[in-house]
């Protein structure tokens, strides 16, 4: 979140001079400070923050508002969001506990500014410090209702940019993509073998099962059909026979012709089969120019496919 002191700050008067208020405590001597603490001679603003913190958590509020009070005044010097909201805090307790409520207030009014919701930890900071800042939160809720409201409406203003930005780069990375064509050419290898009857283009492919029924099926009524047009022919040479047996006449003569039928109907199944498990090879090629049957892709489409195949069948 970007914090901007100038649009959120809703204080009644300016930053009030501690540096009469200050009640100098006595004269001690300074605790032995570990080695990880910031030597008195780094003066970053991260290093004085340090020596606040340490100040205040001695007790030594005077000296905690004179380290922490230079960092945010007359103009910030903590670049970090969590660092400038620690020392607000920190700077507010001290106020706080120096039984300088105005300015203990008006450091608490700045931290609710830039976090509506923030609030003292119950467990850790002390109960009338919490109780103070609960006060001032309901003294001030109206105003922190419309700094949320604000708030909001910056996340989703700058959301919505982000999502413009996002379509507006992708748009133009759209026109910019190099589009490549292939097509895909399917051929149906296609030999002598495969119009022979009797199941040899299924046995010759390794499919026994096919392979059988036709040539089991095929030899019985191949023969059946044979075998009773012939037997028709020896005994009827001219065609003709009595009249005692015409019943078996008619019988043979039916027989011949429906397994004659049912052979070339299982000739015609093997041969369809055979085509249809004819061996394929695939092939695949680039385009220099997109297929004619190929739509014209729109501008607007954000995601199209980096490649558009163009699939053709060929014997």
């Amino acid at each position: 979140m970007t914090l901007s002191l100038g649009t959120v700050l809703f204080l009644s008067r300016q930053p009030p001079s501690h540096a009469d208020e200050v009640h100098t405590p006595p004269r001690r001597e300074p605790p032995r400070q570990p080695s990880s603490y910031p030597a008195p001679t780094d003066q970053s603003p991260e290093a004085r923050l340090q020596r606040g913190k340490l100040a205040y958590q001695r007790g030594d509020y005077a000296a905690a508002v004179l380290t922490l009070r230079p960092l945010l005044y007359p103009q910030t010097l903590l670049a970090q969001e969590d660092q400038l909201l620690l020392a607000h805090k920190l700077l507010a307790l001290s106020y706080f506990f120096e039984h300088d409520e105005p300015g203990a207030e008006q450091e608490f009014n700045l931290l609710l500014s830039l976090r509506p919701d923030f609030a003292l930890d119950q467990l850790v900071d002390p109960l009338k410090a919490v109780a103070f800042l609960d006060e001032i939160r309901r003294r001030n809720q109206q105003r922190l209702d419309e700094i949320r409201r604000r708030q909001q409406e910056e996340e989703q203003r700058q959301k919505a940019e982000a999502e413009a930005l996002q379509r507006r780069a992708e748009q133009l990375a759209q026109k910019q993509a190099k589009r490549l064509y292939y097509e895909r050419v399917v051929y149906r290898k296609l030999s002598p073998l495969q119009f022979v009857p009797f199941g040899v283009p299924q046995l010759a492919d390794g499919r026994i099962a096919a392979g059988s029924v036709f040539l089991i099926g095929e030899a019985i009524t191949g023969a059946a059909s044979a075998g009773t047009w012939l037997t028709v022919r020896l005994r009827y040479p001219d065609n003709t026979f009595p009249a005692r047996e015409y019943q078996a006449a008619q019988a043979l003569t039916g027989t011949y012709l429906g397994t004659g039928a049912a052979f070339w109907v299982l000739v015609l199944a093997g041969l369809v089969d055979a085509l249809w498990h004819a061996r394929t090879t695939v092939e695949i090629r680039e385009l220099t120019a997109p297929p004619k049957e190929l739509p014209p892709v729109p501008t607007e489409n954000l995601s199209p496919p980096p490649v558009a195949p163009a699939l053709s069948l060929a014997f």
